[in-house]
């Protein structure tokens, strides 16, 4: 019966490493990027913010706030931005989806600008 070098054996394990480790670098290579919306309250009521599904908090009348989008796989895309307000006359607060003019790229920003008024 023949004995496989120990060289081989060692040789066949580094090449196996090495393929996974590659492997697992091509993978992170399309890791995800962030860009910037920014939003601005101009109207007479506070609202409560959403983007991309994910609610956001609220913001105060007059105030403008900066927020952090995840893109994944490195892809630009357009943001949906739904903004709820409570209007004085009526019992359930109104709403409104705005989606950006263009697709945001990584590291790029886009702005909305929010104004209701009675």
């Amino acid at each position: 019966m023949r004995k496989t070098p120990a060289f081989l054996t060692i040789s066949f394990l580094l090449i196996a490493v090495i393929i996974g480790f590659t492997s697992s670098v091509a993978k992170s290579g399309k890791a995800n990027c962030e860009a910037y919306l920014y939003i601005s309250n101009n109207s007479l009521f506070e609202i409560n913010v959403t983007v991309d599904g994910f609610p956001s908090g609220n913001l105060l009348v007059g105030k403008s706030k900066t927020y952090t989008v995840n893109l994944a796989n490195d892809q630009g895309k357009r943001i949906k931005v739904k903004v709820e307000y409570q209007d004085p006359d009526y019992i359930d607060p109104k709403a409104i989806t705005y989606v950006t003019k263009q697709k945001v790229e990584c590291g790029g920003s886009d702005s909305v600008f929010v104004a209701f008024s009675k």
